[in-house]
């Protein structure tokens, strides 16, 4: 086998290894995720950064990082957003 031919022979084997890494880590179960309260639901006393009709809503602080999620104003009402590309697992966990 000439160098050529084992490097790419290793270089396939690494990309597979890497593809087969990943679609395993996305079939493992994922913990359970705490229930976010519905827009209505949420405290006033919340502080929303905002524009005019984006915000980022501050739900906590880990040191001196605000933690929170983004919102936007419908209607006068601050809602979460969902985002539409995300990372989602192939099968579902019975």
């Amino acid at each position: 086998m000439t160098l050529r031919k084992r490097f790419i022979a290793v270089a396939l084997w690494v990309v597979s290894m890497f593809a087969a890494g990943m679609w395993g880590h996305a079939q493992a179960p994922q913990p359970p995720q705490e229930p976010r309260p519905a827009p209505s639901q949420v405290p006033p006393q919340k502080r929303v950064f905002s524009g005019p009709d984006l915000g980022f809503r501050v739900d906590a602080r880990k040191g001196k990082t605000p933690v929170g999620r983004f919102v936007v104003r419908i209607d006068g009402q601050w809602v979460e957003i969902e985002e539409s590309a995300s990372i989602r697992r192939l099968t579902v966990g019975h």
